[in-house]
């Protein structure tokens, strides 16, 4: 036999007090037990979606090139030979070296090799045809105006 729930705060003494009445007046004594529960409204208000300024970075994607490996090698067609174009890496064998004009860079281990002139010297760094942003320019100070400040 179920209770409803007026039978039920009935029986176990459960009583809703309004914002008038007195806890004297509902018949609570010294040391009585109040449990006290509140009907809550709302919640977090929503926020808005953020703008973004800048565009989502895009990952780099492998390009499969299905016969790069034709490219490390050449075959001289009078004898026969099969000759090596790239540099294969001291340090990490079955890895070849990246051919950049002054120099060879090992990919896996990040060794480096500069390439060497006749005489034994470093070949010269070849220039990039880079935007210089942010450099600033040389202001020149009028000596005959005064400078703005205090006096």
């Amino acid at each position: 036999m179920s209770l409803g729930e007026e039978e039920f705060m009935v029986q176990f003494g459960i009583q809703t007090l309004d914002e008038e009445t007195f806890l004297g007046d509902a018949g609570i004594t010294d040391e009585g037990e109040v449990s006290v529960h509140f009907a809550l409204d709302g919640g977090k208000k929503k926020r808005k979606k953020k703008q973004h300024t800048t565009p989502k970075k895009i990952p780099h994607k492998h390009k499969k090139r299905p016969k790069a490996l034709l490219e490390y090698f050449s075959v001289d067609e009078g004898t026969m030979k099969v000759k090596r174009l790239k540099q294969e890496s001291p340090n990490a064998a079955g890895s070849y070296m990246a051919d950049h004009p002054d120099r060879y860079t090992c990919g896996r281990t990040g060794t480096m090799y500069y390439k060497l002139t006749a005489e034994g010297k470093r070949l010269p760094v070849p220039k990039q045809n880079k935007l210089v942003t942010g450099a600033k320019e040389d202001k020149k100070v009028d000596a005959k105006k005064p400078k703005k400040g205090k006096k």
